[in-house]
């Protein structure tokens, strides 16, 4: 009953207004990311569409053009420039980052006067903006595709071969992309699924970053200022033992990381959803869609995630939840003794910075480089902070590499027990009043005058 009672006072501590507040706006982000960048990658990589100024009015060129928009993949959206000044011409135009001009006497040039035709490109300038990248680099793009149409018509209207002549000329040799995974392999590009791979590796150790530090502060202020305000002393004062009152602490703050882990768990599950477009919510039905596909054809990148099994199935999911509470859990352990060791709030402060290093390394480490790849004794340093497996968890989980998986949070399940051991010898001695972030003759000279004053 008193376990009970305690257990509903540290609940209402810890999942208070600014508790659900954090949660709600950690999966809006999360979800948010999701559904902008799948929504940008969708629209830069559809049927693309170029804005044309066509000024030559040669039917050569309007076979170029023509050759262009011939399998409906891009579509052309003509419009008239009449002045050189290009930035007066882009600040009257529409949704257009960029457009192409072809000059007057374009066909000419290159059929009669067999010289180089110029195309202009003009282009805006955008500082950042994924949507805006892929844009640009698809006019790129699709500028390619008039050169090579171009090339095309003057090798049939100049030189007299046929459709057929031309494909072997411009395709003596074509390039097929395989990707392999394991012991499997799928007929899609490596590069385009590692461009997919890599925005959601690096969501997830950034969710578990702030994760995490949200939890640690949480409960470090919460132990810290019953401790500064000499709340915890009355506590431990009533006829209720230590450990029953680390116990609810523990507990409570136990329940507030599931709720933030299933949180951040389910904001991960709608950004990667966005990511891919929606192509993963019925893993069956994508199966059957792989297995319909005719061996000629390349993969779309969800089915080749599938057949290369590097898809996250609701299993995989679980077991990452699994890590994500056990990652909080080891942040609450340790933020339980460093909580304890604060005297004021500039101690609080300074006793948070050891778990932001200690989340601040493998993040930035596992963001930039792969751990395998390091120097065997910097790779073991890296596997000793706890954290740095909660990063790469996501990725072990993809690729199938279950061991390292299991290891791991072995590892973790080791590195929480010892710290909660420690946790249990704070909180069931006279440490939790004597230890203090400096371990000073000060802090003790401090108790024994407080001692002296009370008799």
């Amino acid at each position: 009953m008193m376990f009970g009672n305690l257990l509903k006072k540290e609940l209402g501590e810890l999942i208070n207004k600014q508790t659900i507040i954090g949660m709600i706006v950690s999966f809006s982000i999360l979800a948010f990311m999701g559904i902008v960048l799948g929504s940008a990658m969708e629209e830069g990589f559809s049927a693309s569409e170029i804005t044309v100024c066509n000024k030559d009015d040669s039917q050569f060129t309007k076979d170029v053009l023509e050759r262009v928009t011939a399998d409906g993949s891009v579509k052309i959206n003509y419009i008239d420039i009449a002045t050189d000044d290009y930035a007066a011409e882009m600040a009257k135009l529409e949704d257009v980052d960029s457009f192409v001009i072809i000059p007057e006497n374009y066909g000419k040039s290159v059929i009669e006067d067999k010289k180089p035709a110029d195309i202009i490109v003009v282009g805006t300038f955008h500082a950042s903006g994924l949507s805006s990248s892929i844009s640009t680099i698809s006019s790129a793009d699709l500028v390619s595709e008039i050169q090579t149409a171009t090339s095309d018509e003057v090798l049939l209207q100049s030189y007299g071969l046929t459709e057929e002549e031309i494909a072997r000329v411009n395709g003596p040799a074509k390039v097929i992309d395989y990707t392999v995974s394991g012991e499997k392999y799928a007929k899609v590009s490596a590069s385009a699924l590692q461009s997919v791979s890599m925005s959601q590796s690096m969501i997830a150790p950034m969710a578990i970053f702030f994760l995490l530090l949200m939890a640690s502060q949480m409960i470090m202020t919460a132990i810290s200022t019953e401790k500064i305000d000499k709340t915890l002393e009355t506590l431990l004062s009533t006829p209720v033992s230590r450990l029953t009152v680390l116990s609810a602490k523990m507990v409570a703050a136990l329940i507030t990381a599931l709720l933030n882990a299933g949180v951040t768990l389910l904001g991960l599950v709608v950004y990667m959803f966005g990511m891919l477009g929606g192509i993963t919510s019925d893993i069956t039905e994508s199966t059957n869609m792989a297995a319909a596909e005719s061996i000629g054809d390349t993969l779309s990148i969800a089915q080749a995630m599938i057949e290369l099994d590097i898809m996250i199935t609701p299993m995989g999911y679980v077991l990452l939840g699994l890590q994500l509470f056990l990652t909080v859990a080891i942040g609450l352990s340790v933020s339980l003794i460093l909580g304890a060791m604060a005297t004021d709030t500039k101690s609080l402060q300074n006793l948070t910075m050891p778990i932001m290093f200690a989340t601040m390394i493998p993040f930035f480490v596992t963001m930039f480089m792969d751990i395998n790849t390091m120097q065997p004794v910097l790779k073991v340093i890296m596997f000793l902070i706890p954290f740095t497996h909660s990063y790469t968890a996501l990725v072990n989980i993809m690729s199938g590499d279950m061991l390292m998986y299991w290891i791991g949070f072995a590892y973790q399940l080791l590195f929480f027990a010892v710290c909660m051991y420690m946790a249990v010898k704070v909180f069931t001695t006279d440490k939790l009043f004597t230890m203090s972030d400096g371990g000073s003759a000060g802090g003790r000279k401090k108790l024994k005058k407080a001692a002296e004053s009370e008799s």
